[in-house]
This record gives structure tokens, sequence and C-alpha cells, in this order.
């Protein structure tokens, strides 16, 4: 997008009123400034910190006969789980109800007996920070003694959820190939049935621009997880993550396009066990790692280490890569202490860094120009759990992050020139409560009070290249932050109707003042013999800009990027069309007032926020779920989405280098009408050997591409551009492997890959009509061995 030059030279300030509002902000848990705290908020906090709490993750439910509907007091109730290994077993009480807590999120076989009832076993799938209920009817005895096998059928459906969720395991992340491993978004492409690729490893979820929100361990951070930003998480330290893409509860903010809620390895969950694993591929993409816990009875303790390289690091301006040489490496610790029954703290650390050239076209290559990046972080997170009952919960955290990025010069004469280092720190205090009224209602609320700080130096010089953005030199210093409340009941209204309402505040400051209320209502019907779950939700979102350039971009345009305020509706049906047949289809859609994108500087990979007048996304998914047939070791999926995006103009706030008239409407860079993915595992118990094959297609995104007939005239006129969509692609994925030695302590995994197995090089996306198209990635062979000890 193209800015005029008076535009340039304005600077934001910050009026009195806007820091008055932030003071007050932080008064109330810090120090009096200007006004009169608010002791609200304090309140809050002092009675959350007054209550008990326990475990996040809750397995509660009911036994009742088929015949009489009537409580099965003293039943026996077992919970299984393989990875952590896990057994317990409790008995119903009077009223026949049951609860198992705290548990890790996994897959669980549930099995109740009764005297005088046939026995029942189900498999449940526990997400993170949720109560999964469980009701079971037992068929009594018939008067002929039968013989009878207890088989577990899996609990397709949570007749609960009115929500778009899905949880992924340790053991799906262990089959990726290691390169799509070594950065979390990017993993997220095979996990969500919407994920669009766009420019510069970005991931694009349901129209979102700015897609990602992690929550690590209920915390999450405003910093973009992607390539270009920051080093990222490991993944190799996921013990699960849920993918929450519609219907959000209201103790989740800030971003909506795809909630990744991960649940990190503790030692509690190993045995004095660890893992080393190398990886090679061809592109110089070579991985290296290294991992290992164990606990006693009260500690336990998780370490990790990995580094990787790649000569195709981010998406290059040509099919081949120029200048596109990549190398990172995270370090992580989690140390887990239960002081007591009731006592709990955990201890998490993480950081990297990520040394990488900015890719260059065949022209800038001969230029030798050689733009760097330097990307580092930290994080620390402390989190505290205290129980006195089964029916109260607190769990609090606090947290911290130190993001820095620095841009090198080129030493090339001829290129544009720009320079910069960018620090971000982010500290917060997050409390969540949750309580249980029965078995009708689960109340939660929760505060979370954060604490931005922005620090940007740049300087930028476009030497003889035609643009309209003058020489300019850049420092920006501002402090802020967020106060966010919420409080939300999962109840259960009639007769297989449950809903999740709740309703969140935010209030917001750092370039802008701004404070929302955000009601969230997700309903789910449920008809039980039909196999059939029908879920509604409308939530209202608010979400601040990014972080990342974000004094810079309110420098260079007319105004400061303003949070979002969106609309969101979700409407969908899930199907059990056979024991291990799942099929769901969702609608969606979303209004956006000041919908984000990000526009990048002057072709030298440094994006700035931008916010356009209005935006909206709308879609529908459908997919196709084939749970392991144990007979054949076949499992698989297919998925279909077909959605469009489109921001509204004019500019509302932030740098911008196009101008878009008021009312016109144009497709986002990540319009991508028609994506579909497909898969299919086969696995051999006996022999630990597997294989898997997956798809994926997308009908390309649109693009501002240069007329064919266009004069080039080099000081008047710019090249005439027209619109256009790119290339549909079609990419074949080959994995397979075997697992040795899988009973003994010490065991070996053997993997070999080839991705985009047709060599099919693709035109990913264009910014804008001023960068060039990036491309996707060539054929790749890769393999990896893993040695457990």
């Amino acid at each position: 997008m193209r800015i005029r030059r008076s535009a340039m030279v304005k600077r934001y300030a910050i009026e009195h009123k806007t820091r008055c509002a932030m003071n007050r902000l932080l008064s109330a848990f810090i120090w009096p400034t200007c006004g009169r705290p608010s002791v609200v908020p304090l309140v809050f906090l002092l009675a959350l910190l007054s209550v008990p709490a326990m475990g996040q993750q809750h397995l509660i439910g009911s036994v009742q006969s088929r015949r009489t509907k009537e409580p099965v007091a003293g039943a026996t109730v077992k919970v299984e789980s393989e990875v952590p290994t896990i057994s317990i077993e409790v008995r119903t009480d009077p009223q026949g109800r049951f609860r198992f807590s705290p548990l890790p999120p996994g897959a669980y076989r549930v099995t109740v007996t009764a005297a005088g009832f046939y026995p029942l076993a189900v498999l449940v799938t526990l997400a993170p920070r949720v109560v999964q209920p469980v009701d079971v009817e037992l068929e009594p005895i018939a008067q002929v003694v039968e013989q009878m096998d207890v088989r577990a059928e899996p609990l397709l459906l949570d007749e609960t959820q009115g929500a778009s969720i899905a949880l992924v395991e340790e053991e799906f992340l262990r089959r990726l190939p290691d390169s799509r491993r070594a950065n979390l978004p990017e993993m997220v492409a095979a996990l969500v049935p919407s994920a669009v690729a766009g420019h510069d490893n970005l991931v694009h979820l349901r129209g979102n621009e700015l897609s990602l929100n992690i929550s690590i361990n209920g915390v999450s951070f405003l910093d973009n997880p992607h390539a270009s930003f920051t080093p990222g998480m490991n993944p190799d330290v996921i013990r699960s993550v849920t993918v929450i893409t519609g219907g959000f509860p209201a103790e989740y903010g800030n971003r909506f396009g795809g909630i990744l809620d991960v649940v990190t390895r503790s030692g509690f969950d190993e045995d004095r066990h660890g893992t080393i694993r190398f990886g090679a591929s061809t592109h110089l993409r070579h991985t290296a790692a290294l991992d290992y816990g164990g606990h006693t009875k009260r500690f336990g303790y998780f370490l990790s280490a990995s580094g990787f390289e790649s000569q195709r690091f981010l998406n290059p301006p040509e099919p081949r890569a120029f200048h596109d040489v990549g190398k990172g490496a995270r370090a992580f610790a989690q140390v887990d202490y239960r002081a007591g029954a009731t006592d709990t703290v955990r201890l998490v650390l993480f950081g990297g860094g990520t040394n990488l050239q900015i890719p260059n076209t065949e022209e800038q290559q001969h230029e030798e120009r050689d733009f760097f990046q330097r990307n580092r972080e930290q994080t620390a997170i402390l989190t505290w759990t205290h129980a006195f009952s089964a029916d109260a919960l607190l769990v609090t955290s606090a947290y911290g992050r130190v993001v820095s990025a620095r841009l090198l010069p080129t030493s090339d004469p001829h290129s544009i020139q720009a320079a910069g280092t960018r620090y971000t720190s982010t500290f917060g205090l997050r409390s969540d409560y949750t309580r249980f009224l029965g078995s009708r209602h689960t109340l939660k609320g929760g505060l979370d009070l954060t604490l931005f700080r922005l620090r940007e130096d740049v300087i930028f010089d476009p030497r003889d290249h035609r643009g309209e953005i003058e020489p300019f030199g850049f420092r920006g210093r501002e402090t802020g932050g967020q106060l966010s409340l919420y409080l939300q009941d999962r109840l259960s209204l009639f007769r297989n109707v449950t809903a999740n309402v709740g309703v969140r505040y935010d209030q917001y400051t750092l370039l802008t003042s701004e404070a929302h209320l955000s009601p969230r209502l997700n309903l789910a019907y449920s008809i039980p013999r039909a196999g059939t779950v029908i879920h509604f939700a409308y939530n209202r979102f608010f979400a601040p800009p990014p972080l990342e350039n974000l004094l810079l971009s309110a420098h260079l345009g007319t105004a400061a990027p303003a949070p979002a305020r969106s609309h969101h509706w979700e409407v969908g049906v899930s199907q059990a069309l056979s024991p291990g047949l799942r099929l769901r289809v969702r609608t969606f859609r979303r209004d956006d007032r000041n919908s984000f994108e990000t526009t990048e500087l002057a072709n030298v990979r440094q994006f700035l926020p931008t916010t356009l007048a209005r935006g909206r996304a709308y879609g529908a998914e459908l997919s196709l779920e084939v749970m392991e047939i144990a007979r054949l070791g076949l499992s698989g999926f297919v998925t279909y989405t077909a959605q469009r995006a489109f921001q509204i103009g004019p500019i509302a706030g932030g740098f911008a280098d196009e101008e878009i008239p008021p009312g016109a409407r144009v497709p986002a860079a990540f319009d991508q009408i028609h994506t579909g993915t497909a898969g299919v595992l086969w696995r051999h118990r006996r022999t630990g050997l597997w294989a898997g094959l997956t798809f994926e297609y997308g009908s390309g995104t649109p693009a501002e591409l240069p007329a064919a007939d266009a004069l080039r005239e080099e000081d008047e006129h710019e090249p005439e551009a027209t619109l256009v969509r790119l290339p549909q692609h079609l990419i074949v994925n080959v994995s397979m492997g075997i697992d040795l030695f899988r009973r003994e302590r010490r065991r070996i995994g053997l993997q070999f890959n080839i991705e985009n197995l047709t060599d099919r090089v693709y035109p990913i996306a264009k910014e804008s009509a001023f960068t060039p198209v990036q491309f996707s990635s060539p054929r790749f062979f890769s393999g990896s061995v893993a040695v457990r000890f």
C-alpha cells in the first residue's frame, strides 16, 4: 500500500488522557499516579487468591441404570492411559457420581463395573483446563448368564461441546517430518482445516492476518510466533496441543484465528528417560535435539535442547533460493514440585535465538545485497496451585518474556538501506478460579494483568530507488498495559442442551486507550440416539494491535493502529456415522472494525501493522475422520474449506504503502477460496512399522502482477498492475518409519520422508503490489533417527 509523502513526516503523540488511563490501570496494582486508583481489580484479585485451588483437568460423570434411570452407587470406575502411564480407580457416591482430578491431557480408557450390571468401557479425550463429563448407563445382567467381553468404544462426540476444538497429542507430533517440527506455526497447516500459507512463512486461519494465539500452560503473549519475528517454541517439548478455531470461551482473548492451547511435558510424565534425535535433509535442513526427564515422589524435572538450520529458511522471492540460510537453537526447562497433596509449584523457562539471511531476488543477489537478522527470546512462567476441596480450583501464574530483533544493514552500495533493533518486554500476572456447583454448573472467572515495554530504533535510506518514503531515523520508547477480567459458566440448560456463556472485559492502553466488553455464547444440542451434536456460537472479540514495529508504524502513518473489534458467528454439526467414523461441518462469519494486516517496509522483510476501516471473512469447513481400524492398522482424515476474506478501506491507522478509497473492498493477501488436506496412516503394531501419505491442496491466493503490456518507465510512471489469482497447487508428502525395541527401556525410531513428492514449486503469495511473489519449497528428502534411553 502506497502512502503520501506528507504523511511520512508526522510524529505520533500520546495525549495526557491516554497516559492517565495507563496510570489508572497500573495504580490499582502497583503505584498511585494521576487520577484516583480503582480498587475493583485489586479486590477481585484478592478474592481469587483466598480461594482453594487444584489441578486443571478433570474427568467427572455419573453412572445410572439404563432401564430404571436410577443412579448406581458403589460402582467401580477406572481410568487408564498409556502415555503417561496412569491407572486410577474410584467408586461412585450415593448419587452415582464420580470425579478424577487432576489428570494430564490425553486419551483415556474409562471402564465401569458394578454388581448386577454388564461392564462398560469408553475411550475419551481430555483437553487442557477442561472439565470432561462422562455419563454412563449400565445394562442390567439378564437372567441367563452370558460370557461378556469388555470392549472400549471411542466417545466420538463430546455432547456438551459448543466450540470447534481438536486435541493433538505428542505421538502425532513425533511423526511429522523434522522440517514441520522446527516451528510451531508451520505445524498448524497439518492440524487445522482452514490454514492458508501466506508470505514470509505466515499461517492464516479463517481469514485472519493475526491468527495464532499460543497459550502455554494457560499463559499467552501478544508476540508474533512466526519465524520472521521470534525464534519460537520447540514443538518437542509439547505434551499436547488443543486447537480452537471457533466458539471461544470468555477465558481466551487477544487473538482469535486459532488458539493453540499447549501443555508442556513434565518430569512426572517421564521415568528418568531421555531422547536424542538427529535429522538430515536436502537443502541443509538439519536438526539435532536432546531431552531428558524424571521425577522423585515430590520433584519432577524435564530438560530439552535443540538446534536446526536450513538453506531455505524463509519463503524466497525466486523459485531458487538466494541468500536464505538460517540457523537457530532453543532450550527448555520445566521443574515441578509437589509440596504435598494440596500444593504444586511449576517453573517453566525457555529461550532461543535464530540468525537468518534476508532472501534476495536474482537481481539483488547480483548486487550482493546481504541483509541479516538476529532474533532472540527468553520466557519464564511460574505457576502455583493449591487445593482444599474437589469443588474449587485456582491457578495463579506470574510470567515474563523479552523478545529482541536486530536487522543488520546491507554492505552493498546499491540496495535500499535499512537497519534497526526492536525490543519488546512483557510481564504479567494471571489467575483463574473454577468452582463446581453440583453437576449442572462449572463457573470460571479470572484476571490477567499485563505490562508492555517497547523500544524501537530504525534507520532507513531508499538511496536511488523509486518510492515515496524519504530517508529517516526513528527512535521510539513506550510503556503500556492491558487488564482483562472474565466470567463464564458451563451449564446444563435442559436435557441434551449445554451452554458455555460468559463475558470478558479488556482495558488496553499503549498508543491508544481502549476498553471493551465481549459477550460469549456457545450452545450445544445433542441427539444421542442419532449420534448428532449441533452447536451455535456468537462471540465478540477485542484484539490489540501487534507489538512488532508498532511505534514505527504509528510514526510513519497518519494515526496509531487501534485494537480490532469483531462479531463472530459459527454454526456446526458433528455426526458419528459409525464406530470410528466422525463427520463435522461448520460455517462461520466474522465482521471486523479496524481490520489488521501487515505491510512490508520497502522490500526489506520488516513488517509494520496496518489497520483498515473494516474487514469480513466467511466460509464453511468439512472434515471426515476415520479412527484407527485395529484389524487393518489404518486411520485417515479428509478436510475441505471454502472461505473468503476481504478488507474495506480506507486506511484507519498505521503504515501503508498505498491508499484505499473509502468503501473499496479488496481481497486479503491470504484469500484462498479452496483449501483441502487428506491423509492416511498405516501402523503394524507387532513389528512397529508405519507409513503415511498426506495431500495438500490450495486454489491460489490473490496477487497484483504487472500487466503483460505495461510500460516500465523509470522515472514518471509505475508499471500497471492487474489483480490475478496465483496458480493452484497439489502437494504430496510421504513418510515411513519403524519403531524398534518398543518393549525395552532403550528404543530406536527411524523415519524417512519425501516432502513435495512431485517437486512442484509454486508461487505462495504476494504481500502487495510493490513486493515480489514468494515461492514454496521444492522436493525435500529427509531422514531422522531417535534413540530413547
